[in-house]
């Protein structure tokens, strides 16, 4: 059901990132991840992901920084972006609400909530 579709994973700390995959992946979904901001431009121009889970502190450029470039541009900026963050601070999940972003999760976090949450907002 969601084989057609691509999610990008761009989360720094690997057992994290590795957890979202797997239960992506056994939805269905083809994942493709990296741990660097800078990959993760590279990523989005080449592959299109339909959707991308983004990290907010990360090497190179931070998660909001990568949210602004993609959605500023014509050919990425109709992907849906999740972020990720361990803040749960009331002022840091408003700054989260950018227009550019589509949902807004907090570590810790529930992976069977955050697949959910992904195959509500792709279909």
């Amino acid at each position: 059901m969601y084989e057609n579709k691509k999610i990008l994973i761009v989360e720094d700390e690997a057992n994290i990132r590795n957890v979202i995959s797997m239960y992506l992946k056994k939805e269905g979904f083809k994942v493709l991840e990296t741990g660097n901001g800078l990959e993760a431009l590279t990523l989005t121009e080449q592959e299109r992901p339909d959707l991308i889970i983004l990290d907010i502190m990360l090497p190179g450029l931070s998660g909001y920084e990568i949210c602004q470039k993609i959605k500023s541009n014509e050919n990425t900026k109709n992907i849906v972006v999740v972020i990720l963050s361990a803040s749960g601070q009331e002022w840091q999940k408003f700054e989260g609400y950018q227009p550019e972003v589509d949902l807004y999760e907090t570590k810790p976090f529930s992976p069977k909530q955050l697949v959910k949450n992904v195959k509500d907002i792709i279909y």
